[in-house]
């Protein structure tokens, strides 16, 4: 296997995808907005941002980007960087600054180092709810002011835990090392293809080096030679099948969180 990113893993049902979590960053930004106009203050929506930087080597199930890069295309192209390159540092966030009045509708506080705070009555007489805006939106997504988007912490937590734990298991440590042996036959020292994707060589320009596409394509090489992704995969599909198993429960109701989240974010977006 040179590639898992068709290939669905055991928590994909309780973890948002990419799509399900524009929808509802988008839906929770709208809410906010709509909430901010009623209070005489505009508020930036948020623009969908559903590309990953991946391009054609993108996942399409919800396995990430935990096995690197798959795809001599991309090597070839873009080496270790994300499709388009590094966005360019040192511009200047431009953004107005934000004043107590403002906050106070957004957060629910004038105190602009406090992340939120009870509400209360505006100069104008009209009432800021608990939390301001943000809490309003959050009630609306979530059926909390206190609520939180995104993945459950039980979903979270198991995804990173098997991803730590495929990348020390013995057989992929064994590819690991079946592949660093091959990456040393091309003029390479690294231990794994963890290494070769972190190199911090490759972050100090935004578009990729000769260099780094040549390490790049020789690392997809040695991947496809010692089977390195279906190795991997394998191992950590296990692992996640055991967490599901074991966190039947919790992941259920974690499952139900995403259903409601969706579900409310849809209905937000439709009416905007």
């Amino acid at each position: 296997m040179t590639s898992a990113n068709n290939r669905a893993m055991p928590l994909d049902d309780y973890l948002l995808n990419a799509k399900q979590l524009d929808s509802i960053s988008s839906a929770y930004s709208l809410s906010i907005a709509g909430c901010m106009h009623k209070y005489g203050f505009s508020y930036s929506i948020r623009k969908s941002s559903i590309n990953s930087g991946m391009g054609a080597d993108a996942p399409s199930s919800r396995v990430d980007g935990r096995f690197g890069y798959q795809s001599m295309t991309h090597a070839k192209k873009w080496g270790y960087h994300p499709e388009g390159g590094f966005p360019q540092s040192g511009k200047l966030n431009t953004s107005p600054a934000i004043g107590p009045e403002k906050w106070f509708a957004l957060a629910g506080t004038r105190d602009l180092n406090a992340e939120s705070g009870p509400g209360g009555l505006t100069r104008s007489g009209a009432k800021v709810p608990s939390r301001g805006c943000t809490g309003s939106a959050l009630l609306a997504i979530t059926g909390s002011r206190n609520g939180h988007i995104g993945d459950s912490e039980i979903a979270t937590s198991l995804n990173f835990d098997t991803l730590v734990a495929g990348q020390k298991d013995p057989r992929t440590l064994k590819v690991f090392s079946l592949w660093s042996r091959c990456m040393q036959e091309y003029g390479y020292s690294y231990n794994s293809p963890l290494d070769a994707l972190s190199d911090s060589t490759w972050a100090k320009s935004s578009k990729p080096s000769s260099a780094e596409i040549k390490t790049a394509a020789a690392d997809q090489k040695c991947r496809a030679q010692h089977n390195v992704v279906g190795v991997w995969f394998a191992a950590d599909f296990e692992y996640q099948e055991r967490a599901v198993k074991n966190n039947r429960t919790a992941l259920t109701k974690a499952k139900e969180q995403i259903r409601r989240q969706v579900s409310a974010a849809q209905k937000i977006i439709k009416k905007s």
